[in-house]
């Protein structure tokens, strides 16, 4: 499911906010209902969405605060303003908010708004932001925020996972679909032990450069490096550019699998301590269960994990542990925990030149094509038993295929089709 899907008005081009009411989806616009029906609409199809802060109007929100549907009567002039129940709020605004401190919180989005102190306006916005705090429920974390990437590297893996599980232990409320208070504990046990791979940048390119058209792939116990993990990107990849990291963990017949974001630093110097140490660097985006025979391809949101298990079975990878600094193994230490598994993956060196590429003369010699390519997934007969006279069917996984000195040819995939052919069948044919 993806948590990330952000949802505007076509009208007004304002972010929405939404809630489910007896298993319906309601939305509702950020400020007032009286100006025209919400027509909600997926927000990459429009332009200028506005996606702010609903108190200060320009930060990045972070939290959803969940609040009874608030009014704002004006006698003299007989009119109520009808606000939402659901406030996105950027994280300098929810600091003022969790103090209980209003007047801050006013001061700082009038200041924000250029509002002057004694304006009706500002009396206005007290009287909202008064509302908000006193009436508040409950908060959860968006995951729909367009953050600025972090710049994640091997030794900061121990740290974010540290704070993942953290997070998922915490108090926080997540999306509904990864809330479930047992579901996210049992999640970070499991995180707590898994190994973690970084994906170093000459990888992360190629994997950039072939999720897109890499043919469907079957998952099984094979194709993951292990059958848990936590695996991280130097920077975002897929289309577009939001996945940073991946958590898969064992779940009945298959795996639970989510995706995260990172969060960069996108906020003033003295709220990224206490963003790091309440939130970290990672906030899911899409979470799924993927059943052990099911297909992805490299379209699929998970696709560039699915292209990354793929080249990483075809031996293209080497993995090698990662050297941490010493601070982070002894905390482990006295922690009394065992010392985290971070495992570098990065593109197997050359162990000689690539040979020269010479033309044959011979007419019945078939050219080599001078690009490497995709191969689809297929079935094949393979030889075993006495003298390999008899045959078992195997699967072979999508393939990239060609010498490693190559460049890749985009949007080109070799389907294998018809019945496999048997080796023995297949030397008489070449007589």
């Amino acid at each position: 499911m993806n948590l990330a899907t952000l949802t505007a008005c076509a009208t007004c081009r304002q972010v929405l906010t939404e809630h489910s009411d007896e298993g319906r989806t309601v939305y509702r616009h950020p400020v007032t209902e009286d100006r025209h029906e919400v027509v909600p609409i997926d927000a990459g199809e429009l332009q200028e969405v506005f996606h702010g802060c609903h108190t200060c109007t320009v930060g990045l929100p972070i939290w959803n605060y969940r609040t009874g549907l608030i009014q704002i009567g004006d006698l003299a002039a007989g009119v109520v303003a009808t606000y939402t129940d659901r406030w996105h709020v950027c994280y300098r605004c929810a600091q003022f908010i969790e103090a209980d401190d209003s007047e801050a919180l006013t001061a700082h989005c009038a200041a924000a708004m250029l509002l002057p102190p004694r304006s009706d306006e500002y009396a206005i916005l007290r009287t909202l932001h008064r509302g908000i705090i006193l009436g508040r429920e409950g908060r959860t974390l968006l995951t729909t925020t367009d953050w600025p990437p972090a710049r994640i590297t091997a030794d900061m893996l121990p740290k974010i996972r540290d704070r993942l599980t953290r997070l998922l232990r915490g108090p926080a409320n997540l999306p509904t679909p990864i809330n479930n208070p047992d579901q996210r504990r049992a999640l970070a046990n499991h995180l707590d032990l898994v190994p973690m791979y970084w994906i170093n940048r000459e990888f992360t390119d190629l994997v950039n450069e072939v999720s897109g058209d890499q043919p469907p792939a079957t998952a099984t116990d094979d194709i993951a490096p292990t059958p848990a993990g936590l695996l991280a990107w130097p920077e975002p990849v897929g289309s577009p550019r939001h996945l940073a990291a991946v958590s898969w963990t064992p779940h009945a017949d298959g795996w639970h699998v989510i995706g995260y974001r990172s969060v960069g630093s996108a906020l003033d110097d003295d709220l990224m301590p206490a963003l790091r140490h309440e939130i970290g660097w990672l906030v899911p985006i899409h979470a799924e269960y993927i059943a052990r025979g099911a297909t992805l391809d490299g379209r699929h949101p998970l696709g560039p994990l699915i292209t990354t298990w793929l080249l990483i079975n075809q031996q293209m990878a080497e993995v090698v542990p990662a050297k941490l600094p010493k601070g982070t193994t002894k905390a482990y230490q006295h922690r009394r925990l065992p010392a985290p598994e971070v495992r570098i993956v990065r593109i197997k060196p050359r162990s000689t030149p690539p040979p020269e590429r010479t033309q044959s003369a011979s007419a019945r010699t078939r050219a080599k094509p001078d690009y490497r390519f995709w191969v689809s997934g297929h079935k094949r007969q393979q030889p075993y038993g006495p003298g390999r006279s008899l045959r078992r069917t195997i699967d072979i996984q999508p393939f990239l295929k060609g010498d490693e000195d190559l460049p890749i040819k985009m949007s080109t995939t070799v389907r294998v089709l018809g019945t496999p052919v048997t080796d023995k069948k297949r030397s008489t044919e070449n007589g």
